[in-house]
């Protein structure tokens, strides 16, 4: 999963689909790909400063 949220493809097919929600007038569309895409960053950078790669903490 962080290989997936942390990638070049990943980040530039989310912004694709933004636009295009933007686009057609899915403003919702747009606004929850956003929330989801930055949910799944704000895990990575969470992972990344305590250094596990567990989310439990055990």
């Amino acid at each position: 999963m962080t290989e997936l949220a942390n990638s070049k493809l990943m980040a530039f097919t989310m912004g694709t689909w933004i636009t295009y929600c933007l686009g057609v007038g899915a403003y919702d569309g747009a606004v929850f790909l956003l929330f989801f895409y930055s949910l799944m960053l704000w895990d990575l950078n969470a992972k990344k400063a305590t250094g596990s790669d567990t989310s439990d903490g055990k």
